[in-house]
């Protein structure tokens, strides 16, 4: 006998809620493994999930989370990791746009928002996967978390425009090394991750952008074409992942 779609929904929510909350992956999966012979033996009593975890996910979720350590190794290997990888494709973006000069504001402004973007994405998926909202309202979770990012750069953005804080340069030499650190973070990114993405993406994101630029089109056709290419590439990218994990699955 098979879980019911309900109860594997159950766990999947819960796998995520605890991911969010900062948990380790080894004791998420013990504690979700147990979760599912108990689930199992409920059903074959007849029993659904709301016999096993009560009438509020959300507090069960809760009561899960408190009693399993803080994953202190993600917080400080993963989550760094992953700034650095931020801090690469902007070096690389600043790079290709004349060259690297930060200011002030932005110096302290991109680690601010960085953690700020952590902490939506945290606060949604653990409210989507302990409260179960309705479509509509797990889109507009989405959104926000989406939306919110944005506008803190755009405000950033402004900010600089706006204070003219004092900034720096690199120089020649400075930006050639700062582009040999960012592909190295790349290629760091993808050894780790044992995935090609960390160096495939800035590839698709940043290449057409550069050849494009190399060439004599209008200002406006450049824009256009390098839009064009930028949404294009990744997607085309992400399909051919979905469809080769796919038909490895079927």
């Amino acid at each position: 006998m098979e879980l019911s779609k309900e109860s594997k929904d159950f766990i999947g929510r819960l796998q995520m809620y605890l991911m969010a909350s900062g948990k380790k992956e080894k004791e998420i999966e013990e504690i979700t493994g147990e979760l599912e012979d108990h689930l199992l033996e409920a059903e074959q009593r007849g029993k659904s999930v709301e016999d096993v975890v009560g009438n509020s996910p959300k507090e069960y979720m809760e009561q899960f989370s408190q009693e399993m350590k803080l994953d202190k190794g993600m917080i400080f290997k993963v989550i760094p990791v992953i700034y650095i990888g931020a801090l690469a494709y902007l070096l690389i973006g600043e790079i290709l746009d004349g060259g690297v000069e930060f200011s002030l504001i932005e110096a302290v402004g991109y680690p601010v928002i960085f953690l700020f973007i952590i902490g939506i994405y945290s606060v949604g998926l653990r409210y989507i996967s302990s409260h179960k909202p309705a479509r509509w309202k797990e889109w507009l979770v989405y959104g926000v978390a989406g939306i919110v990012p944005v506008g803190s750069f755009i405000v950033l953005i402004f900010l600089d425009k706006y204070l003219d804080p004092p900034a720096f340069e690199f120089g020649t030499v400075g930006n050639t090394i700062a582009f040999f650190v960012a592909a190295a973070v790349f290629i760091g990114m993808a050894l780790w991750s044992k995935l090609w993405a960390p160096i495939i993406i800035p590839l698709l994101l940043f290449v057409p952008e550069y050849l494009i630029g190399l060439t004599g089109l209008s200002t406006s056709t450049q824009l256009t074409l390098t839009s064009l290419l930028i949404f294009a590439g990744p997607l085309i990218y992400f399909l051919i992942v979905y469809k080769k994990d796919h038909s490895s699955s079927a």
